[in-house]
């Protein structure tokens, strides 16, 4: 018999993921990959990491942002990036991840022995992701509801091919498959949204968002071809 190609123990924790996602989320699904993933796998997204135009000289820098204070959101003028991303925060009940060091968040899992074999880059990428992500919300227009949160991990997944997202994608479309085949009209809507809309636009992960507070949502859209469907905006 041919020799498994992915760890037996590991896809024992994908259908774990797959029975109740909520539960075990793909967050934790990323921790448990590395420690016996193929190394092919493990170079490839790599590779395609780096092959993403803007990536390399973004990468170098190893930019992480200190933490925003909620009052500097507050006073940023309606209609511009920082205002829409207060009023993302403030209703979605985000502030406690508003004021997390992703910093010390990051040194904190490469303390834990599970990354040893996650290549710098992807180590660090997946950090900045967590800083971004709510900026990108409010860019693309993909709302926190599940199926806003699963078009914006499609957007993600088009423009880095993280394997965190690709890992998001094969949960879904395996409890959509075999346990929930009612989503899928409504899973597959979200998930073409938001790969096509990040195949159009320019790449969004290699921004200083922080530092685009005061500039107009409009005026970021159109220098980053980001057209946001009406019912979205």
């Amino acid at each position: 018999m041919a020799r498994p190609l992915i760890d037996r123990d590991f896809a024992e924790l994908f259908l774990k993921s797959t029975d109740r996602p909520l539960e075990y989320g793909v967050y934790f699904l990323f921790h448990e990959w590395w420690a016996e993933a193929p190394q092919k796998a493990i170079d490839a997204y790599a590779n395609q990491l780096a092959a993403v135009p803007g990536a390399a000289e973004f990468l170098a820098a190893r930019y992480l942002a200190e933490p925003l204070p909620l009052d500097r959101l507050a006073s940023c003028a309606p209609g511009t990036l920082g205002h829409g991303y207060h009023a993302f925060i403030v209703e979605n009940g985000l502030e406690a991840n508003l004021a997390r060091n992703y910093k010390t968040f990051n040194e904190e899992l490469s303390a834990s022995g599970k990354l040893d074999r996650l290549p710098a880059d992807l180590s660090y990428m997946i950090v900045r992701g967590f800083q971004i992500h709510d900026f990108q919300h409010v860019l693309t227009g993909f709302d926190s509801s599940p199926m806003g949160e699963l078009a914006q991990a499609a957007f993600h997944f088009a423009q880095l091919k993280f394997p965190y997202h690709a890992m998001r994608m094969a949960v879904t479309t395996a409890h959509m498959a075999f346990l929930n085949p009612d989503i899928i009209d409504d899973g597959m809507d979200a998930i073409v949204a938001g790969w096509s809309l990040g195949r159009s636009s320019q790449n969004l992960h290699f921004v200083h968002w922080e530092d685009e507070l005061d500039t107009p949502l409009d005026v970021l859209r159109e220098r980053m071809n980001i057209h946001v469907r009406a019912q979205a905006a």
